[in-house]
């Protein structure tokens, strides 16, 4: 809305009208040609013709915070009434949210997901635990809250979806839309194939002797690869689950029951997205508050575990040195995405279904909190029954020194017994500290010197972190099978929600787009067709690899560059002035000078500094993932060949490309076609304000629906066009 004094009036000088009584206030004037009449006098009203693409006539549009008036419309049957078309932008028309509750227990529901409970422990590990930390909280703040801020508060106020906002504030940033629907496209390639994962671990969890509960046995001795790795969850894992190869390269045929799991999981999900599936109240009740049940369930039986408490230490001990690696920041960044559901378009429509009167400010704290806050409960879960495994593989490590003390002093300690009674863990650790320097120097050169801190690093690693460790923890409960079960379910649940919201953005991008008319089961077929067969190179022994690579480069630099973007388009398009006041509008409070910095220099510099940097850190020193050496059932770190790097430099072009073609095609005209540009923008070659003012795309449809258009109008003494000025809101 335009308020007085708030913005000088745009000044039009191709028209005359005759001015407006002083009561009528806030119109915007519409040029157009008057009518002669048979008294000589001229007709105030245009007539109007559906469907007519000719110029645009005299009328008038009067428009406040929540409709647009359309008045003096006079149609060729020479009815003298005058016709109003209101466009109630928060009516009955509008799908809302039964309550506040409903509306946090959807956006829970959605971005509360795998990301919190399988990507955030994972990045946690990799990234130095309690040092990743440090630059999540700062990007959340910085980053996170900002943009959640943008998106829930744009959705709300123009009451569009993420498809056509973005051509509604300006045609030319179209691309942002596009690049949307492809980066979620490459996500849901990877993240189905965790879905896979874990329906594998489902189905195996249907016995009652769980098969990752020890070792497997060749006559009566465990076999040596497993009696090696650090748990037998993690030889089941890599050798049983995925039968994972040497290194990305080596693809070595596909994994059947993994092949088998992933045709399923697409096929659930076609049929879901297919039929439309909506959640209901209840359902969202359900799916948001069944993890933190689990969750809650496990916390309790791993802080009891022995060890749990030095786990938990360990991830609020940072190793700082981690800071200065740029991509440390930017999986920060990209988890805040992930676990926030920003940069999909979600958030976008979420917020479109809340009443216009609506506190999103208090909501963004609230939700940001939420998911902080799982992070941080899931993360602290994992790492208890990290320190769990440490402390038991930390016990294995001393024995094993224990064992080759009893051969290098075999007059002072004949068997294993007599060292055990003479040492315990903590005095073998205060021995290993002095380098046995002493009585038992003999033991440096053959002591493993045991170090926790790499042993727990080495607990768990990769993709696999989440998987390794709950299975570890569930093991540990009365009868596993069940809790196996009530896990697994929670994880595809987790899932399947997250999948449906992200296809279904692709889908309605594509439909609404006009791009391509298909009927939405065969667009959804072909959407989740191809998706299955590009998956396939997940479902061989290398699938591990190629997750870690889609994961690294497919969601983050894409991510990254659509979240610049958007905060581009509604601060420094949009105005920044102007969504201030809207803000203030909806949420009935004064928006603090933080929104403001951040939104308008540190957001933006945060993600362009992080997006030139990571790309410099990939020429200085080659990104890296982890492969499993059978020899020492252990994980390590290798660097991804030249051909696995092209493979990632296309992934991040197909992402971002759309932002830059789309802005070409629509600036100069390179393809006729429009798809998806509000008829009224064009028309009537809307400026932001205007734009603005008619408020979004459902307007500008159902304006063009309801004779907006006039045809050119022939009198009976001949038309005359006049010399033309105007006024204008």
């Amino acid at each position: 809305p335009i308020r007085g004094g708030d913005v000088p009036p745009p000044s039009y000088d191709t028209f005359s009208m005759p001015d407006p009584p002083a009561e009528q206030k806030s119109s915007l004037s519409v040029p157009g040609r008057s009518n002669g009449t048979s008294n000589g006098t001229s007709n105030r009203f245009a007539t109007f013709e559906t469907g007519s693409d000719e110029e645009v006539r005299q009328s008038r549009v009067t428009f406040n915070d929540d409709r647009v008036n359309i008045e003096g419309i006079q149609y060729d049957d020479d009815r003298s009434q005058s016709v109003a078309h209101q466009f109630e932008m928060d009516d009955e028309h509008r799908e809302q949210w039964d309550n506040k509750t409903q509306f946090y227990m959807g956006v829970v529901s959605y971005a509360v997901g795998l990301g919190n409970v399988w990507r955030f422990p994972y990045l946690c590990q990799k990234n130095g635990g309690g040092a990743f930390l440090i630059p999540y909280s700062i990007m959340m703040v910085l980053g996170g809250l900002p943009l959640f801020l943008i998106e829930l508060g744009i959705g709300q106020r123009l009451r569009t979806g993420p498809v056509g906002v973005w051509n509604a504030i300006h045609p030319n940033l179209g691309g942002i839309g596009v690049s949307e629907a492809v980066v979620s496209y490459l996500v849901a390639l990877y993240y189905n194939v965790i879905i896979t994962w874990c329906l594998y671990y489902f189905f195996r969890s249907f016995t009652f002797d769980l098969p990752w509960a020890s070792c497997p046995q060749i006559n009566g001795t465990d076999v040596v690869e497993c009696a090696k790795s650090s748990s037998p969850t993690s030889y089941f894992w890599n050798r049983n689950a995925l039968q994972t190869s040497g290194s990305i390269g080596e693809v070595e045929g596909f994994n059947i029951h993994l092949l088998l799991s992933l045709i399923v999981a697409w096929v659930l999900i076609y049929l879901c997205v297919m039929k439309g599936i909506k959640s209901s109240g209840k359902v969202m009740y359900a799916t948001a508050t069944f993890p933190y049940l689990v969750t809650t369930i496990f916390f309790l039986r791993s802080v009891s575990l022995d060890g749990a408490m030095e786990g938990f230490s360990y991830m609020f001990h940072p190793d700082l040195k981690m800071l200065y690696d740029p991509n440390v920041w930017l999986d920060a960044a990209t988890q805040i995405f992930y676990s926030m559901g920003l940069g999909f378009g979600g958030l976008i429509a979420f917020g479109s279904y809340n009443p216009l009167r609506n506190n999103c400010v208090r909501d963004v704290k609230i939700l940001a909190f939420i998911n902080l806050a799982t992070s941080f409960y899931t993360a602290v879960v994992v790492f208890c029954v990290l320190g769990y495994m440490a402390h038991n593989n930390m016990h294995s490590c001393i024995k094993g020194d224990m064992m080759k003390m009893t051969e290098v002093y075999p007059e002072l300690f004949p068997t294993y017994d007599d060292v055990r009674g003479r040492f315990s863990d903590d005095d073998w650790k205060d021995l290993m500290a002095s380098a046995f320097v002493g009585k038992y120097e003999k033991m440096q050169n053959v002591s493993a010197m045991c170090d926790y801190h790499k042993i727990i690093t080495e607990a768990a690693e990769g993709t696999g972190l989440a998987f390794v460790v709950f299975t570890e923890a569930i093991i540990k409960f009365p009868f596993p099978p069940i809790w196996s079960f009530l896990f697994f379910l929670m994880l595809i649940s987790l899932g399947l929600g997250s999948m449906f919201g992200t296809l279904e953005g692709v889908i309605t991008s594509l439909n609404d787009s006009h791009l391509i008319q298909l009927k939405k089961p065969v667009l959804t077929a072909i959407l989740c067709g191809s998706a299955c067969l590009i998956g396939l190179i997940f479902a061989t022994n290398a699938g591990q690899y190629w997750v870690s690579l889609f994961d690294h480069f497919a969601g983050s630099y894409g991510l990254m560059c659509v979240a610049f973007m958007e905060v581009i388009a509604v601060i420094y398009v949009y105005g920044y002035e102007r969504f201030v006041r809207d803000i203030e509008f909806m949420s009935g409070e004064k928006i603090s000078q933080y929104w403001i910095f951040t939104w308008r220099f540190i957001s933006p510099l945060i993600m362009f500094f992080l997006f030139v940097t990571s790309v410099i850190s990939c020429f200085k020193k080659l990104p890296t993932y982890f492969t499993y050496d059978k020899e020492t059932a252990k994980l390590k770190e290798t660097e991804y060949p030249p051909w696995a790097l092209w493979i990632a430099l296309f992934m991040v072009i197909l992402a971002i490309s759309p932002l830059i073609i789309v802005f070409f095609i629509r600036k100069f005209k390179i393809i006729a076609a429009e798809p998806n540009i509000p008829a009224a923008s064009k028309r009537l070659n809307t400026t932001q304000s205007t734009t603005y003012m008619l408020k979004s795309e459902q307007s500008f449809n159902r304006m063009t629906e309801s004779s907006v258009s006039v045809m050119m109008t022939e009198t009976a003494n001949g038309p005359e066009r006049t010399t033309q000025s105007s006024h204008s809101a």
